[in-house]
């Protein structure tokens, strides 16, 4: 019988051999967390050939449900976001300025952007060509 703090041998993921094991957790009765004794790697147990830790049934033996594809979100130029917005009305970037979302803004340093985001504690997230920066506003 396997109880926790006991040893079994299982195969290790860092030592990449089948080695002696400290059990951790034990679910029904087999072991499903164990510590490696030679180089303490906490990791799943993975017993010998054809032995596994449990798994919850999910109808056919060992059949998993196939994962429908992620769709990757639609990348969108920068120009095409800073264009929605209204440029004529671009404002030089200052910590003692107030700034609404949707606002766009003239660092200068980063160039042009556009307020995405206002956060507490006084900070706003723009929204510039090479990077999204958190910056301070209303401080004065």
């Amino acid at each position: 019988m396997v109880k926790v703090g006991g040893e079994v041998d299982s195969f290790c993921t860092k030592c990449q051999l089948m080695l002696a094991h400290t059990v951790h957790a034990v679910v029904a009765g087999k072991p499903v967390k164990v510590e490696c004794n030679t180089c303490h790697g906490v990791h799943r147990y993975k017993g010998p050939a054809g032995a596994s830790a449990p798994r919850a049934a999910s109808g056919a033996a060992g059949a998993r449900p196939a994962r429908a594809p992620r769709e990757k979100a639609a990348a969108v130029p920068f120009e095409d976001l800073l264009g929605a917005r209204d440029a004529s009305s671009a404002r030089p970037y200052s910590p003692k300025t107030t700034f609404r979302v949707d606002e766009v803004v003239d660092h200068p340093l980063f160039g042009r952007g556009f307020v995405s985001a206002v956060r507490d504690g006084g900070k706003i997230e723009i929204t510039f060509r090479s990077d999204v920066k958190i910056l301070v506003h209303a401080r004065g």
